[in-house]
């Protein structure tokens, strides 16, 4: 599914967040809640993970293609989970996606999660920059659920905050 991010000011669409469901034969819509954690702890997450990152870059350029006068303003952003994070060769994987689907790095946005980026600061650093290298914005999502600060994040290339719903949405 495709969320669209729509600017304040009145206008078209400036891009999408892609988001996975699944829809069960015997259950149903199954929640992200329901099976991400166990999808990220067998490490089934990684395979999800890539193919989303190709769907999304694909979709991405089939609306480019259908809507050529707003090509330019659209991007679309993807969730990072903590597993891919920590794959060794995520960045070449990204490269090859973006190359294969024709996507400028500067038009994916990826969202980590502010528990990800804070598990091992020193490497997720590392892991960061070079993500930051490849030309792709870097935001952290659901920010205020964990421990850092914003202080504390100034040293990661980060372009952004998702702020966590908790703080936005009525009790």
């Amino acid at each position: 599914h495709y969320q669209p991010i729509i600017p304040l000011k009145p206008g078209n669409a400036r891009g999408f967040e892609a988001l996975l469901r699944w829809e069960h034969p015997d259950f149903g819509a199954v929640g992200p809640a329901d099976f991400i954690p166990i999808a990220e702890a067998t490490g089934a997450i990684v395979p999800i993970g890539l193919w989303v990152f190709q769907e999304a870059c694909s979709r991405l350029v089939r609306w480019r293609q259908s809507y050529p006068t707003m090509a330019g303003q659209l991007m679309m952003s993807v969730n990072l989970s903590m597993r891919q994070l920590r794959e060794r060769d995520l960045v070449e994987q990204l490269r090859r996606i973006l190359s294969e689907t024709g996507v400028p790095p500067e038009d994916l946005k990826l969202e980590i999660t502010e528990s990800a980026v804070m598990e091992n600061p020193a490497e997720t650093e590392r892991i960061l920059a070079n993500l930051k290298a490849l030309g792709v914005h870097l935001w952290i999502d659901d920010f205020g659920t964990g421990y850092s600060s914003l202080s504390y994040l100034q040293q990661f290339p980060i372009d952004g905050l998702k702020i966590d719903r908790a703080f936005v949405s009525p009790v």
